[in-house]
């Protein structure tokens, strides 16, 4: 399968873009500042604390804005991106209206309830499903072995968690058992939609693992910010190996980034374009927009985790999916977990 060539600027190739741009510079400071502002935190023990709270707030949201200004403003031309058919009644002048509100009553039925994700979450499997029966001839070996191999890697990330109980069995191996396929279900998504992409399905091992470390330097900040505000929870006491802090977030980071950014989006993606045709951003900006707040309604619907895990942290992660690729976005989410898993092996 032929992949989305990541030519266009970013953090580590910005060769014809000069670094003295406003949105470089601005990052670069906003970068520096908030990472020396939440380590000095750190170390005269705001951890677990409510000191500063409005003040991380603001910070977070500062750094969370000018990311995005600074992706939107690099990686590819949304003009390149193709024009999609509705798959839904393609003669009907309206079809293609019908996966927008679809979308819409959905994210407003994760809103209003509590079986909102759960109800999301099947009919994420069911798309999978229905993407892999549909496209079957386009699946190649190469495809599977690297879904069962990111799968792997997942499972030993997560060996921890099902030990200590901090996910059910049940849960543990629905979430591992399913990234395979809808691993390879994004990367038939990718193929039609060409939005974000991934470097493993050219079998571009070297880039795939600088553009995972691209994505952990950039959310550095958010990192500390997760670890300053508390995260994980203090009553974690089994994290006594110096390895668990690096290999626990590679669980979340695969399995969350799975699911929520390679398939949803791009699903979401391929749905809605049709109806935006004229103004595929608009279909974009939905689709990231959807994938972030169901993110964080899947951790808990409160408004705590709306405003936090959903747009400070799950925004960011799926525009940074969609103006760089999957590898980024992997990366991004497992510094935003692994500093905070840090610091509980330094106070266990």
């Amino acid at each position: 399968m032929k992949t989305h060539s990541i030519d266009s600027p970013s953090t580590s190739e910005s060769g014809n873009q000069s670094r003295f741009e406003p949105h470089n510079l601005t990052l670069t400071f906003t970068w520096i500042m908030t990472t020396v502002v939440m380590v000095w935190m750190l170390l005269h023990g705001v951890r677990n604390t409510d000191q500063y709270s409005v003040v991380r707030y603001m910070i977070q949201g500062v750094y969370v804005a000018v990311l995005l200004w600074y992706l939107a403003r690099t990686g590819p031309s949304i003009s390149q991106l193709p024009n999609i058919q509705s798959l839904m009644f393609p003669r009907s002048r309206y079809g293609r209206f019908i996966p927008a509100l679809g979308i819409a009553l959905m994210l407003a039925f994760s809103a209003l309830s509590d079986q909102g994700v759960s109800v999301l979450m099947l009919l994420l499997i069911i798309g999978t499903v229905w993407i892999l029966v549909a496209w079957r001839r386009e699946i190649k070996l190469p495809m599977v072995v690297q879904g069962v191999a990111v799968a792997i890697i997942a499972l030993m990330g997560g060996i921890p968690f099902l030990k200590n109980g901090l996910l059910s069995e049940s849960d543990f191996i629905i979430l591992l058992v399913l990234v395979p396929p809808m691993f390879i279900a994004g990367g038939l998504l990718f193929k039609r939609t060409r939005l974000g992409g991934i470097h493993l399905f050219a079998k571009r091992y070297g880039k795939a693992l600088k553009s995972f470390l691209w994505g952990c330097l950039l959310f550095v900040p958010l990192g500390l910010i997760n670890a300053v505000s508390g995260s994980p929870s203090m009553e974690i006491t089994w994290v006594l190996d110096w390895w668990m802090p690096l290999s626990l977030p590679l669980f979340s980071g695969i399995v969350e980034e799975t699911w929520f950014r390679l398939l949803l989006v791009s699903l979401c993606y391929l749905l809605l374009q049709p109806a935006f045709r004229k103004r595929p951003q608009l279909a974009i900006i939905s689709a990231v927009i959807f994938s972030a707040i169901t993110f964080g309604l899947g951790h808990d619907r409160t408004w705590n985790r709306f405003l936090t895990t959903g747009l400070l942290y799950g925004l960011p992660m799926a525009v940074i999916f969609v103006r760089r690729e999957w590898e980024h976005a992997v990366g991004a989410h497992y510094m935003i977990n692994m500093i905070p898993w840090i610091m509980v092996y330094l106070e266990n």
